[in-house]
């Protein structure tokens, strides 16, 4: 009886021909898979966008002035496959920091595409000492900012500016302050300085704010805090794409300019320079300012002298950035 099978050249052809195909295949398998995260990360940052302009019509105009993303709801940790556990909602909606979770106007923040490994997000958490992560006593009762699995969206670009926000006991008829912890800092900006990019976590968001400073006195432009806008007009809303994605030269350096503070009737006219978006020249890690999305207002001016974006040369990881309107530049893929 004669026997037919294939000789080990043949096996080995096939198999070259297949491994040939398989590196053919697979890196666009993998970038058509980014592609459709990024996609998913773009409608995301859409509807934060559509929250964000419903508090404005409900705040006449006013947009909030920090977010921080997540949700009203926190677990334990354990370790193991199951490491979130004990999954709870927050006993008071009322003093969540978000303050679109707070106000009702989202009950959660998207998910994220990309946040496959909820474990790996909460040491992050832990490396940045974030207390808004899950097994504090602050995301106990002011949410989490990346969700109970740590699979929701949340906002990684520092904002030293609006460090407290105001809680009303309405039963008690008083009123007391609690810390936003918006200041807590994910280096998430200048992300390839090189081929490789930073640790960064893909498909997070980035909000912050800026307005008109009205009335500001001599005495109160210092080194040690910033000067809060009167009101929050404008805002960048801007998201990260894939680990492999350089994405867009958005932040950099803050730039400064400068400013004239009210002296009162008669005074003299003083002159200032400070920074243009947070007003505070100690908020520095390393000798460089965190990651300003606002840089010097060219033609298309915008709000007391910044405008969108401050691009320095070195790409961001961001695949998008919204602004309110259509008259300004930036929001643009």
């Amino acid at each position: 009886m004669n026997r037919k099978g294939f000789t080990l050249i043949e096996l080995l052809v096939v198999i070259v021909i297949i491994g040939i195909l398989a590196a053919i295949a697979l890196p666009n398998y993998i970038k058509v898979k980014d592609k459709a995260k990024e996609a998913e990360v773009k409608s995301n940052l859409h509807n934060i966008q559509l929250s964000v302009e419903r508090f404005a019509v409900d705040s006449g105009g006013t947009y909030p002035t920090y977010l921080i993303g997540g949700q009203g709801k926190y677990s334990d940790v354990q370790s193991g496959a199951n490491s979130f556990i004990n999954v709870r909602d927050c006993e008071d909606r009322t003093v969540l920091s978000d303050p679109l979770l707070r106000k009702g106007y989202v009950e959660a923040y998207p998910k994220n595409p990309f946040a496959t490994n909820g474990v790996a997000i909460h040491r992050f958490q832990e490396d940045v000492d974030d207390p808004m992560r899950n097994q504090t006593n602050i995301s106990r009762e002011q949410g989490t900012r990346f969700g109970p699995y740590c699979t929701l969206s949340g906002n990684v670009l520092a904002d030293f500016r609006f460090t407290e926000y105001v809680v009303i006991d309405q039963a008690a008829g008083t009123q007391y302050t609690r810390p936003t912890y918006a200041n807590i800092v994910y280096r998430f900006w200048d992300l390839w300085r090189s081929n490789k990019p930073n640790p960064f976590l893909p498909g997070e968001f980035f909000y912050k704010s800026a307005g008109v400073i009205v009335a500001a006195s001599a005495s109160s432009v210092d080194d040690t805090r910033p000067i809060l806008p009167t009101v929050t007009e404008i805002y960048m809303l801007g998201g990260y794409g894939s680990i492999r994605t350089k994405g867009r030269d958005v932040l950099g350096p803050e730039p400064m300019i400068i400013f004239r503070p009210n002296t009162g009737t008669g005074g003299s006219q003083s002159e200032f320079e400070v920074p243009a978006w947070t007003r505070s020249i100690n908020q520095q890690i390393d000798g460089e300012y965190l990651g300003s999305p606002y840089g010097d207002a060219g033609v298309e001016m915008t709000v007391d002298q910044v405008g969108y974006g401050a691009p320095n040369g070195v790409r961001d990881g961001i695949i998008l950035v919204l602004v309110p309107g259509e008259d300004t530049k930036g929001g643009r893929d």
